[in-house]
């Protein structure tokens, strides 16, 4: 009877499999955590959505998967941040932290945090805000990390299928009344061609070790729209 109990009660996550076959992105997912970030003297709190896998040498049968989110709440208090948007340099230490403390091959942690952007509008500059995802990757072995930074930014995008359809049906109709080919192009290319709003969203991620100021991120995606929604504050580097 003790024997059984010993088998029941050991660590199976730690044993030996009868099939030695690694097993790989095995984790948790939509892990909700607060984060600190320090940015110009002051400490602020963001929601932020943490997610981990791991790959794991075919000699080991599995993860402790609850101790995930301990992980995660030891790797949170103990990283400082001293710049504003490094949540990349957070994803880095907890998979690090996961790669050591579950013997893992590699682990991959995604962090999503909610952040307010100050804003004017296009037309009447209006202060308002802007929730934009700061989304901070990082892959560790190890030996190495690698991480990744990006954005999540909402804008407007014109519907080039409607315009297209548009421009075919208004070139068909000035052929018909007598236009000539370069005339027609030429109308087309003056006046402004009907299509339809929607609201889009672009995501943009960097590869790199430098420091990257993720407003930066979120202004080439508002540019990459037809319209911004929003104008971003203009602020000093």
């Amino acid at each position: 009877m003790s024997e059984s109990r010993s088998a029941v009660t050991g660590d199976v996550q730690a044993s030996v499999p009868d099939v030695q076959l690694g097993l790989t992105r095995a984790g948790v997912t939509g892990v909700q955590k607060a984060i600190r970030i320090r940015h110009e003297g002051r400490e602020k709190t963001f929601a932020a959505t943490v997610s981990c896998t791991v790959d794991l040498d075919p000699g080991q049968k599995g993860v402790h998967m609850s101790r995930f989110p301990e992980i995660f709440g030891e790797a949170v208090d103990e990283v400082v941040i001293g710049e504003a948007f490094l949540v990349e340099t957070l994803a880095e230490h907890i998979a690090a932290h996961i790669v050591e403390r579950q013997h893992a091959l590699r682990a991959e942690v995604r962090i999503e945090a909610q952040y307010p952007l100050e804003r004017r509008t296009p037309v009447t500059q209006l202060r308002t805000q802007e929730i934009v995802t700061l989304i901070g990757i990082a892959a560790a072995s190890p030996t190495s990390v690698r991480r990744v930074v990006g954005v999540e930014a909402w804008g407007i995008n014109a519907c080039p299928c409607a315009q297209g359809l548009v421009r075919g049906a208004a070139a068909e109709r000035l052929l018909e009344a007598g236009f000539g080919d370069g005339d027609v192009d030429r109308i087309l290319e003056l006046v402004p061609l009907a299509t339809h709003n929607q609201r889009g969203r672009g995501t943009l991620l960097v590869g790199t070790d430098a420091g990257i100021n993720a407003e930066h991120l979120v202004a080439i995606v508002d540019r990459s729209m037809s319209s911004p929604v929003f104008e971003l504050l203009k602020r000093p580097d």
